[in-house]
């Protein structure tokens, strides 16, 4: 019976010592260096790039309310004369109603535009209406606050006069 009582004392000794010491844990590479159970850990492709540390900036839209002039070429017309008036929403994120280009050629072509569009902190988009024969025109320029340089698309009738239609303006009209 001594035997029979040793046993079950060493089973018990055995059992009761895995359970303090507990369940094995999985090892993770990223746990290297972590002392804690407290603490997580994470990584990903490229997050010890030193561009990784540096915070997004939150940037504004371009501030673009106001008249801009400058010059339009296109393939038929040549250099000619443009002027953007615009109207920008408050946050200023959006070309509100009530914004206006006008183009203007040395040969007489021009065109007036009423438009509405979008505005980022590098770029604006707009759409506009030159009337029946020219439905939609629209267009996009990049820059900053001091320059933007950008390109016009015209559709229907008129695209056959106004071609490959780019511009440059800058803050003021004559």
């Amino acid at each position: 019976m001594n035997l029979a009582k040793t046993l079950i004392a060493m089973t018990c000794a055995g059992v009761l010592s895995l359970g303090v010491a507990g369940p094995a844990r999985h090892a993770y590479a990223q746990d290297a260096g972590n002392t804690s159970d407290d603490v997580g850990a994470w990584s990903a492709p490229g997050a010890d790039d030193a561009e990784q540390s540096i915070p997004d900036v939150k940037t504004h839209p371009l501030k673009i309310k106001g008249c801009w002039s400058g010059t339009v070429t296109d393939t038929l017309d040549g250099t000619g004369t443009v002027t953007f008036r615009f109207n920008q929403s408050s946050n200023r994120k959006k070309i509100l109603v009530g914004s206006i280009i006008r183009f203007a050629w040395p040969d007489t072509a021009s065109a007036t535009v009423p438009m509405k569009g979008a505005v980022t902190s590098t770029k604006f988009t707009f759409k506009g209406n030159a009337g029946a024969n020219c439905p939609v025109v629209s267009g996009s320029a990049t820059g900053d606050a001091t320059a933007l340089t950008g390109t016009v698309e015209f559709t229907g009738g008129c695209a056959t006069f106004f071609q490959d239609v780019t511009f440059s303006i800058a803050p003021g009209c004559p």
